[in-house]
């Protein structure tokens, strides 16, 4: 069969409709001059409007019409997927059908190989029993026993000496499996079957002492599949694994392995080998071939009882028919688009007539309405200019500042940017009176400031051809609002100019109020920033300052019996000794001490006591240096005794930090405990804030214990691997700017944080935690007390799963101020 070519349709391009200019006009009724000047400016502006109304007509029409193109197509695009696919369910329910059918023969088949008389192997009782079976059934034409040899004895001839040992059917079979085969010759038979096997086992052996077979005729087959029809020029066909047919109603194109017919997939028929390739696939769906030299429709779904597909094909009109109502509709449809078209521009012209009627009575309203619009200065002057050169028919209007003081004219705006751009300064010549000159409306030459201007570069206002209006604001400067054409400017011209520029007037003056408002505005807002971080500092350092006065009167408190402990208990340790010892001189002397003696002695243990009395000393002695430790880093913290600017030993503060923390870092119940890893560099003694910079630490160091823990109780530290830990590392950096700097990170292995709320980690009162847990104080003073008081860096580096780390750079001296 041969591949046919199909033409592509042609793509269309929607036309983009015309704009259509609206115009404004007077509320302010002028004299009847000024009406009848601007009444003749605006007619062949609205004749040009019919050209333009018709151009808007032919492009919404070519809208209308692709939108209901596109439209048809969208809706026959989706009654023909659902035609195509009740024509698939049609061979989907086919394919259950006959899924079914060799279902119960497969069934039929495994029940006889499991009977008695079968598994009995004896072929004298065994044929009459598959005689009568085959009667009852009736869908097989013939039973087959064959042994493990090969050897094999069927209902139609008996015992033969024919061996099938070379049939897949039959190795598939004493392998234990339940089995359907494609159609092959049957040798004793001579004809064209397919075979059903079943193993036949024996109760106690696990291996097949013989195969069962039932033959169905391949004609049996075909008329089963048949069965599926859609029409009376539809048929239905299957495909085995190997793309060749099994059933068809050409039973030319049926193959067996005796006779061997071009399998579906070497078709030269593109659509029709692309088909059977999707079959033999076990694909499903519904494709359109050309086939027999007419386009079909192939339906097509794999079997789940053996390794085959089933198709049908079906006449393309057979599926398509059904869009004729939808072909109907459509020209009902666009034919009323039409007649609805039609109508559409004969309202448009009845509406152009209208709109000329009222258009004398909004031309200045649309201007000073959209002046008042906005309090931006660009704006306003933008669309001043823009809209009086297109009311007016002006060859060019520009807006400009003039500086007495300079004697420099900066252009502000102009239409149509041509020659300047905005922002380009002229200077007048010394003899020159600018403002005289443009009030008397005097030939003005204004050269650019920039010495490299060309002389087409001047800028040129002929006498008599401008109307120039001095607009004075509250500034040093003044506004200039130039009007310009080819020819003198008309009275009219130039009164509506006047209207214009008082209006104008008024929104700079309500312009320049704004911008003074907005600095007033920006202005307190800062200073409300400025006292918000003031108020910040003045809390913090407060709350500090008590924090220290509370930790070094504790300190103190603590420091002085524990110095009074420790310092006898090495007199207690001597005074227990010699008691020992004079006890042990008295045992000696007196070994038959008095029975009440013995008897105290006895109660009291005195052996036990006399071993356990040092270790208890020791023990006491272990306590009190602990306590003395934890004062002393008490101490360290508040650093209350010190300067408040001097060189300080930061692995000191580091750990005394590390000391008040000290508890967190344990394990708990349901917490395995921090690992801290100090890494210190050798660092020179720094000169800081002491207290500040161990406030630092302390807020850093809490957080990531916080982090962590809450890493913990969300299950992520299950894995003993990647225990919770804490990295601090030191090290001397050189910086070329500030010269000897300490770089401090401190990392953890927590659950990282996002990006999003990195970007707000040092803002004031910012904070992830519960309420009640954390203020959002921590960082933002942690990074005003770096940045600010040391003139360093505060960075936070985080990927968020892997981590944080927190960066602290200081110089090692303090700048002096």
């Amino acid at each position: 069969m041969k591949q046919p070519t199909q033409p592509n349709a042609n793509s269309t391009t929607d036309p983009t409709p015309a704009d259509v200019e609206s115009t404004n006009v007077v509320v302010k009724k002028p004299n009847s001059s000024l009406f009848h000047a601007q009444l003749d400016r605006l007619q062949p502006r609205w004749r040009s409007r019919s050209f333009i109304g018709l151009l808007l007509f032919v492009g919404v029409t070519v809208v209308v019409g692709v939108t209901a193109v596109t439209s048809y197509k969208v809706v026959r695009l989706l009654l023909l997927q659902n035609l195509k696919q009740q024509a698939l369910s049609q061979v989907q329910q086919g394919r259950g059908e006959l899924d079914a059918w060799l279902a119960t023969r497969k069934a039929e088949v495994v029940t006889l190989a499991n009977s008695p008389v079968v598994r009995s192997l004896d072929w004298t009782t065994t044929e009459p029993y598959l005689q009568s079976e085959l009667e009852r059934i009736q869908e097989f034409y013939l039973f087959a026993v064959v042994r493990p040899d090969g050897s094999l004895a069927n209902t139609l001839v008996g015992r033969t000496d024919t061996t099938v040992g070379d049939r897949e059917w039959f190795q598939r079979g004493i392998r234990g499996e339940t089995w359907i085969s494609d159609p092959m010759v049957e040798r004793t038979a001579r004809a064209v079957l397919l075979n059903i096997v079943a193993p036949i086992l024996q109760p106690e052996q696990s291996e097949p002492v013989g195969v069962l077979a039932g033959s169905i005729t391949a004609n049996h087959l075909s008329q089963i599949v048949d069965q599926l029809n859609a029409g009376p020029e539809s048929y239905a066909f299957a495909l085995n694994s190997e793309g060749v047919a099994i059933a068809h109603p050409d039973l030319s194109l049926i193959g067996t392995p005796e006779r061997e017919v071009p399998s579906f997939l070497d078709s030269e028929n593109r659509d029709l080998a692309m088909i059977a390739r999707r079959m033999t696939d076990l694909q499903e769906g519904i494709d359109l071939a050309y086939i027999d030299g007419r386009w079909r429709y192939i339906a097509y779904t794999p079997l789940q009882q053996a390794n085959w597909s089933v198709a049908l094909v079906i006449p393309r009109e057979d599926i398509e028919s059904q869009l004729g109502a939808l072909n109907i509709l459509a020209s009902v449809l666009g034919g009323l688009i039409i007649i609805a078209l039609i109508g559409v521009w004969r309202q448009l012209q009845l509406l152009e007539r209208a709109r000329t009627r009222i258009a004398q009575e909004a031309l200045l309203n649309r201007l000073i309405n959209r002046i008042r619009e906005s309090l931006d200065l660009r704006v306003i002057v933008q669309t001043t200019i823009t809209e009086l050169a297109a009311l007016l028919k002006l060859k060019r209007v520009l807006f400009g500042w003039y500086d007495p003081q300079t004697q420099r004219f900066e252009l502000f705006f102009m239409f149509p940017q041509k020659a300047f751009v905005e922002g380009t300064q002229f200077q007048t010549s010394i003899d020159l009176d600018l403002p005289k000159a443009l009030q008397d409306g005097k030939f003005v030459c204004l050269m650019p400031v920039n010495p490299e201007a060309k002389p087409s570069g001047l800028l040129k206002l002929q006498a008599g051809s401008y109307l120039s209006i001095a607009i004075p604001t509250q500034e040093k400067r003044t506004g200039y609002l130039i009007g310009l054409d080819s020819h003198p400017l008309s009275r009219d011209d130039q009164e509506l100019l006047n209207v214009v520029a008082d209006q104008l007037a008024i929104a700079i003056t309500q312009s320049h109020l704004y911008s003074q408002t907005q600095a007033q505005v920006q202005l307190l807002n800062e200073t409300l920033e400025t006292l918000k971080k003031t108020q910040l500092r003045l809390i913090q350092s407060e709350k500090m300052s008590s924090l220290g006065q509370l930790i070094a009167g504790i300190a103190h408190e603590i420091n002085n019996p524990v110095n009074f402990i420790y310092g006898n208990l090495v007199h207690a340790n001597q005074y227990i000794q010699e008691l020992l010892e004079l006890i042990e001189l008295y045992q000696l002397h007196y070994p038959r001490p008095p029975q009440s003696i013995q008897d105290k002695t006895e109660f009291i243990d005195l052996e036990f006591i006399r071993e356990d009395l040092p270790k208890l000393l020791s023990s006491i002695q272990v306590g009190a240096q602990r306590i003395r430790e934890i004062v002393k880093s008490l101490r360290i913290f508040s650093r209350l005794d010190e300067a408040e600017v001097k060189g300080v030993d930061i692995h000191e503060s580091i750990d005394s930090a590390l000391m008040i923390l000290q508890n967190r870092f344990k394990p708990r119940p349901h917490f395995p405990g921090i690992q801290v890893i100090k890494d210190y560099g050798k660092l020179p003694p720094v000169e800081c804030y002491a207290g500040q910079l161990n406030q630092v630490f302390m807020n850093i160091l809490s957080n990531a214990i916080d982090a962590l823990e809450e890493f913990h109780l969300k299950n992520l530290y299950s894995n003993s691997d990647s225990p919770a830990k804490i990295t601090i590392n030191t090290r001397l950096t050189q910086d070329s700017n500030n010269g000897d700097q300490i770089a401090i990170c401190i990392e953890d292995n927590g659950p990282g944080i996002p990006e999003a709320v990195q970007q707000r980690l040092f803002d004031p009162f910012f904070t992830t935690k519960p309420v009640g847990k954390g203020t959002g104080l921590g960082l933002a003073i942690s990074y005003q007390i770096v940045t600010e008081r040391h003139n360093g860096e505060l960075q936070c580096h985080s990927v968020e799963g892997q981590g944080t780390q927190f960066l602290i750079q200081i110089p090692v001296r303090q700048s002096k101020t």
